[in-house]
């Protein structure tokens, strides 16, 4: 958390408070960036591209405000523009099959399964919730979405991993049965 001071002298365009912001703030970003994209360089470019836009629209933070949540949120349609570019360049230009997604982004092949199958609000919501353990207000702020919505939303996503974890569980033994 930082001091109102800190605030106030990022807003006015002090690259020593901007330093802070990102000392603060970036490890938590990447990881959230990695969770939504499942990929660490994609992530760290992701994260290059929120400081930059928080840092042009600095003005635009009201102070008072979370600066946590406000820069998750910059993260959040930052990591959504670069999904859609990622979707947009593999219809362009198919990829290597030698080498699969999850190998690049250093995830387990069943856990990049899954993991890719949500949606991007999706894996952000499960994130939040498991990983950072945010309460839905805070991630209300953050993916614009409200509180009710996202609990919601969250049952049912713990809900079908379960279910896809189970039927993975299940045709794995089917599997090494015969």
């Amino acid at each position: 958390m930082l001091e109102q001071e800190t605030l106030h002298a990022f807003v006015s365009g002090d690259e020593r408070a901007l330093e802070e912001v990102i000392d603060t703030y970036s490890k938590s970003l990447l990881r959230y960036c990695i969770s939504i994209l499942c990929d660490v360089e994609e992530a760290k470019d992701v994260l290059q591209d929120t400081f930059i836009k928080a840092y042009e629209k600095r003005r635009q933070f009201q102070l008072g405000t979370s600066m946590n949540a406000w820069l998750y949120r910059i993260a959040y349609t930052t990591a959504i523009n670069a999904v859609r570019r990622r979707k947009l360049r593999f219809k362009l230009w198919k990829a290597s099959e030698d080498i699969s997604p999850a190998q690049e982004s250093y995830i387990s092949e069943p856990l990049y399964s899954i993991l890719s199958s949500l949606s991007v609000a999706d894996r952000a919501l499960l994130y939040g919730r498991v990983l950072d353990e945010r309460s839905y207000q805070e991630l209300s702020h953050i993916l614009n979405v409200s509180e009710s919505t996202l609990r919601k939303r969250f049952e049912r996503l713990r809900s079908r991993l379960a279910k896809e974890v189970e039927h993975r569980e299940t045709y794995a033994k089917e599997e090494w049965v015969q």
